[in-house]
C-alpha cells in the first residue's frame, strides 16, 4: 500500500553515507544516524539505489548479478561479532590500516581501496564464524542453517553461481565448461560438493546482510521513516538468474530503448530481455517471487524503466535496428496492466516513467493508483513550465534523480529564458525581485519550497539538492571514475551536532511543514 497523506523524503544511496566506523563506503550501520537527522528534518521517506548483489569490483548498483539478496559490500563490520572476535581493526596489517585511513578520509569512495579491504575483513570474520560457531554447531550456526533452508528457492542458485564464478576467475557463465554452463545435474552436484565451503561463505554473507537490514528496518520504524528501494527492470546477463532461468531471461536478442529526440539510433544496453509469454506458462512464478522478496525488504519500491513491463525494445540479427515486443499497442496495454497488478500486490510502488513514454502507460498506471515521476525542470509544454501546484496528488515530485544534474548545476547552466520562465510560473519564486543566474540562498529556498508545496502527495529531494551541492551520483553514458563515488561530507554521527547540517534540518523541516507534508509513515 502507498503511504497515506502528503510526505516528504530524501534520495541518498547507502554507499554515499559516511560514519566513523565505516571502511570508506557507506554501510548499514550508518543509517540510524541518517534517520535521526531525517526525523529532525520531518522527512518520512528515504529513497535508496539498488541493494542487490553486484559483480565483484563493479561499482554500479545496477550491474546486478542476482534478482534476489543484498550486496555484502554494505555489511557493517563494526557491529559484526565475528569481526571483533577475529581481532577487529587490530587484526589489520600496518599496510591495511594505512589504506583504510586513506579510504576513510577520502572525499569520495576509493573503490580500489575499499574492495580488497572489506573482502579480506569479511573472509577473516567468516573464518572466525566457522571456528567458533559452525564447528561447534551452536545457536548461531543453527540460525544460519535455518536461513539457508528458508531461502533455498533463490539462495541455492545464487551461492552456486557466485562460487563457480570465483573458481572460473569471473568468466561469464556462458564461457564455463559446457556441462556447468548448461546446468547438467551431475556437473551441478559435483560443483556443490567441491565448493561446499565457498557456498557456506556466500550463504553466510547473505545471512549477515539480511540480519543487519532487519535491524535497519526496525530503526526506520522507530524514526517513522519509510524505506523505498530501487528495483531495476532487468537483471544482468552474467547473473545467477540468467544462468538458472535462460528461457525467462533470453540472450538471443539485446534489450535497449528505441530512437527518440535524444538519440537517432536509440540505445543498445546489451542486456537480456524477459520472455513474458514463457513466464505466463507457470503464472509468472519467478516474477511473483521476485516481487514478494523485494516487498519483504521495503515499504515502497521504485520500479525502474516502468515502460519495459508494457513493451521491450530488442535488437537481434533479424531486426538489427530494433523492434517492440509485443508489437501492437493493445497488447502492450494489457501486458503492462497485468504486470503492474502483480508487482503491486504486496507493497506500494512508484513507477519510474521518465523519458519518452506512451500516453497509455501513464493512463494505465493512474488507473491502477500507481504514482509516476514529476521532475520539476522537465514539466513544461513548448518551453512553458507547469505550476507544481497543479501536479496530481497521485505523483512523486522531485528536483532531480541520481542520473541528472544537481539542482545547482541545472539552474546555473540554464539559459536566462529558462530561469525566467520558471519564475513566471512558480508562485514561490515571486519573492525574487530579480532572477539570479547563481543559485543564491533565496533562489535555492524558493525552488525547494516549490517542490514541497507541489500538488504531488510524495516529494523526494536528492541530498545534494537539499544542501545546494554540485556533486552528482552518476553521469549516464559515461565510464568516469566519479560515477557511484559520491559521499556526504560528514559522518552521520555529526549531522545533528554540527551547526550547518543541524540548521539544514531545521530549514527543511520548515519547508516541509509549510508544504503540509507530515503524513503518517504507515
Amino acid at each position: 500500500m502507498l503511504p497515506k497523506g502528503r510526505i516528504s523524503g530524501i534520495l541518498l544511496p547507502v554507499f554515499s553515507l559516511r560514519s566513523r566506523g565505516d571502511f570508506g563506503i557507506g554501510d548499514f550501520g550508518a543509517l540510524d544516524g541518517l534517520f535521526a537527522w531525517m526525523e529532525a528534518a520531518r522527512q518520512r521517506l528515504l529513497v535508496i539505489l539498488p541493494l542487490l548483489p553486484t559483480a565483484p569490483h563493479d561499482t554500479s548498483p545496477y550491474s546486478t548479478r542476482s534478482a534476489f539478496g543484498l550486496n555484502a559490500l554494505f555489511i557493517d563490520l563494526s557491529s559484526l561479532p565475528e569481526f571483533a572476535e577475529a581481532g577487529g581493526l587490530e587484526a589489520l596489517s600496518a599496510e591495511e590500516r594505512g589504506r583504510l585511513a586513506q579510504a576513510r578520509s577520502s572525499g569520495s569512495i576509493r573503490y580500489e581501496l575499499v574492495f580488497p579491504l572489506k573482502e579480506a575483513a569479511l573472509r577473516r570474520s567468516f573464518e572466525r564464524f566457522e571456528e567458533k560457531h559452525w564447528r561447534a554447531n551452536d545457536g548461531r550456526a543453527e540460525e544460519l542453517k535455518g536461513y539457508i533452508a528458508r531461502e533455498a528457492a533463490w539462495l541455492e542458485a545464487f551461492t552456486l553461481f557466485a562460487a563457480i564464478s570465483k573458481r572460473e576467475e569471473q568468466r561469464p557463465w556462458w564461457d564455463w565448461p559446457a556441462k556447468l554452463r548448461d546446468r547438467e545435474m551431475a556437473a551441478v552436484e559435483e560443483a556443490k560438493r567441491e565448493l561446499q565451503r565457498e557456498l557456506l561463505f556466500e550463504s553466510w554473507l547473505q545471512w549477515v546482510s539480511e540480519r543487519q537490514w532487519e535491524s535497519v528496518r526496525e530503526q526506520a520504524r522507530r524514526r517513522r521513516v519509510l524505506l523505498c528501494g530501487d528495483e531495476p527492470f532487468i537483471i544482468g546477463t552474467n547473473s545467477a538468474d540468467a544462468w538458472s532461468h535462460p528461457t525467462l531471461l533470453r540472450r538471443d536478442a539485446r534489450l535497449g530503448v528505441p530512437p527518440d529526440d535524444f538519440s537517432a539510433t536509440g540505445q543498445d544496453w546489451g542486456l537480456p530481455y524477459f520472455d513474458f509469454p514463457e513466464m505466463e506458462k507457470d503464472d509468472y512464478r519467478w516474477l511473483r517471487f521476485r516481487a514478494h522478496k523485494a516487498a519483504s525488504y521495503y515499504d515502497l519500491r521504485r520500479v525502474d524503466h516502468a515502460v519495459g513491463y508494457f513493451r521491450q525494445w530488442i535488437r537481434d540479427e533479424k531486426t538489427p535496428t530494433g523492434r517492440f515486443l509485443p508489437p501492437d499497442e493493445e497488447s502492450q496495454r494489457k501486458l503492462g496492466e497485468r504486470h503492474f497488478r502483480l508487482l503491486s500486490a504486496e507493497a506500494g510502488i512508484v513507477a519510474e516513467d521518465l523519458g519518452v513514454i506512451p500516453k497509455f502507460v501513464r493512463e494505465t498506471l493512474t488507473r491502477l493508483g500507481l504514482p509516476g515521476y514529476r521532475v520539476l525542470r522537465w514539466e513544461k509544454d513548448d518551453g512553458v513550465f507547469r505550476s507544481p501546484h497543479g501536479f496530481p496528488a497521485l505523483s512523486l515530485v522531485t528536483t532531480g534523480t541520481h542520473d541528472t544534474d544537481t539542482l545547482r548545476e541545472w539552474w546555473e547552466k540554464a539559459p536566462d529564458w529558462e530561469r525566467e520562465a520558471v519564475a513566471r510560473v512558480y508562485p514561490e519564486l515571486a519573492a525574487l525581485k530579480l532572477v539570479p543566474k547563481e543559485l543564491t540562498p533565496k533562489a535555492h529556498e524558493t525552488l525547494l519550497a516549490a517542490a514541497e508545496s507541489a500538488g504531488s502527495d510524495l516529494c523526494v529531494l536528492p541530498w545534494q539538492d537539499v544542501f545546494g551541492a554540485r556533486e552528482r551520483v552518476n553521469l549516464p553514458g559515461s565510464m568516469g571514475d566519479s560515477n557511484w563515488t559520491y559521499r556526504i561530507d560528514l559522518p552521520v554521527e555529526e549531522l545533528l551536532s554540527r551547526e550547518d547540517t543541524r540548521r539544514a534540518a531545521e530549514f527543511l523541516a520548515r519547508l516541509t511543514a509549510d508544504g503540509r507534508r507530515d503524513g503518517p509513515a504507515a
